[in-house]
């Protein structure tokens, strides 16, 4: 297997910028460049699951989608959701969604599951 390889990035800072680094980097007993790539790497992940969740919300993406996205657990993924009081798609949004595939796939026996969990008294 092939070691990735790694690429420089520069990012200039103001004065105040680099002292507040420069404080934090002795405050986490880290390195500078150590400090600002874990920073980096946190902002990355935080953005994705921001835009994972606005994503989900706007249904662009289904929950698995979003999840891999995010590149978290759908577990984790319908946490942050809750969390954030985002809407999961209802057992009615899915079982129409489950009709409307077995009528694109004409597949009766989907309908007629369909059918039975929406007739069923737990959903």
């Amino acid at each position: 297997m092939m070691a990735a390889q790694s690429i420089t990035k520069t990012i200039r800072l103001s004065p105040e910028e680099g002292a507040a680094l420069k404080q934090m980097s002795r405050e986490e007993h880290l390195p500078e460049t150590t400090l600002l790539k874990k920073l980096v790497l946190e902002g990355l992940a935080r953005r994705r699951l921001e835009w994972a969740c606005a994503a989900y919300a706007r249904g662009e993406v289904d929950i698995g989608g979003a999840a891999r996205y995010a590149n978290i657990s759908v577990y984790e993924m319908i946490d942050e959701l809750k969390r954030r009081d985002i809407e999961m798609v209802s057992p009615e949004q899915f079982l129409d969604g489950l009709e409307d595939l077995a009528d694109l796939f004409d597949m009766p026996e989907l309908r007629e599951v369909a059918g039975e969990l929406r007739a069923s008294p737990v959903q």
